[in-house]
């Protein structure tokens, strides 16, 4: 059996240079430090370490991901996972120290049909290799001057002054009229509204306003509460306008419980499950849809979601990008 000096707390302790690094390694007994030790070496000679140059992509881009998840969102843990599983299997089992620009551009020209990943997995990637710079394991980024496809801009869909009108005629129920203006009159998108609970509201006799600091997501179908927006910008209070306080007010004292928006079949008070969200959403449309007929109204199905209600849309005169709730706002 080794060795080991003693120090003056009483443990034991060696040292051990693996690379280019030299490592300390403590125990309360000579027999621990040897087999601290030994697993150390496994460790490197495994690629395990950060700091080994041998350590495969595959386990290092893991490593960087347990590390990111703590610091994004649900839905942003789902969309990393999903690019690592799926578009990293030819550089899995590579060294990082390996990796060359053209192998990267190859995996990107792999998605030359899917620009939208594309972009992404490659900017999964090179915060990968960023990382592994600060962990000196490369001393450059082969992520640099990648040729990325380009990503087609599409245009925002916004209401038309008809269909405006029709959100305003349907014959919504108190559910889906809630709902809309949420959307339309306070410009919450559709996580926002979703999360909305009797907490949030705040409202005098003549006034009144709503607080946004929290969304609700779904990754596989299951509901997930997060109790942030989707930047710190979007924690805000929204003024209530005069013309749908008596609804809002009317709306909170008719429901049984303190979210706004729960599952029918139940009647516990949980969130909008997807299954219920999605046919909310095809009961507002719907009932839309029905009124233009009626009205002999023109609405377009295409590209219309629950985001269309909340989108910007380009003021002629300034140029400046203002949404509908502001637009009321200012009217006010």
């Amino acid at each position: 059996m080794a060795k080991y000096k003693k120090r003056k707390d009483g443990r034991y302790a060696t040292t051990i240079n693996l690379g280019n690094k030299q490592y300390t390694i403590y125990g309360k007994t000579s027999q621990e430090v040897d087999k601290k030790k030994r697993q150390k070496i496994i460790d490197y000679e495994n690629g395990l370490i950060l700091h080994s140059k041998s350590v495969l992509f595959k386990d290092y881009k893991m490593v960087w991901f347990e590390n990111k998840m703590p610091t994004i969102s649900a839905k942003s843990i789902a969309s990393y996972n999903s690019i690592l599983k799926n578009h990293f299997t030819s550089i899995d089992y590579m060294k990082v120290t390996d990796i060359r620009k053209s192998h990267i551009q190859s995996l990107i020209n792999e998605l030359i049909d899917q620009p939208n990943t594309a972009n992404k997995t490659y900017m999964t990637l090179n915060q990968i290799m960023e990382n592994a710079i600060d962990d000196e394991i490369i001393n450059r980024n082969p992520c640099r001057r990648i040729v990325l496809p380009k990503i087609q801009k599409k245009e925002k869909r916004i209401l038309s002054d008809e269909e405006f009108y029709l959100t305003e005629v349907a014959d919504f129920n108190d559910r889906e009229k809630m709902f809309v203006l949420m959307s339309k009159y306070c410009g919450l998108r559709p996580e926002e509204t979703r999360a909305l609970t009797k907490d949030d509201f705040f409202i005098n006799e003549n006034s009144g306003y709503v607080r946004i600091n929290k969304t609700v997501v779904y990754v596989s179908n299951q509901a997930i509460f997060q109790d942030f927006t989707k930047n710190n910008t979007s924690i805000r209070d929204i003024p209530l306008f005069a013309n749908i306080l008596p609804f809002v007010r009317y709306y909170l004292s008719s429901i049984q419980t303190n979210k706004l928006f729960t599952n029918l079949s139940s009647k516990k008070d949980e969130y909008l499950s997807c299954q219920s969200y999605k046919w909310l959403v095809k009961k507002i449309k719907d009932k839309i849809r029905m009124k233009a007929w009626e009205l002999n109204i023109e609405f377009k199905e295409d590209g219309f979601t629950p985001y269309t209600f909340r989108h910007p849309y380009v003021k002629p005169t300034t140029k400046k990008f203002i949404t509908f709730f502001e637009v009321f706002r200012a009217a006010s």
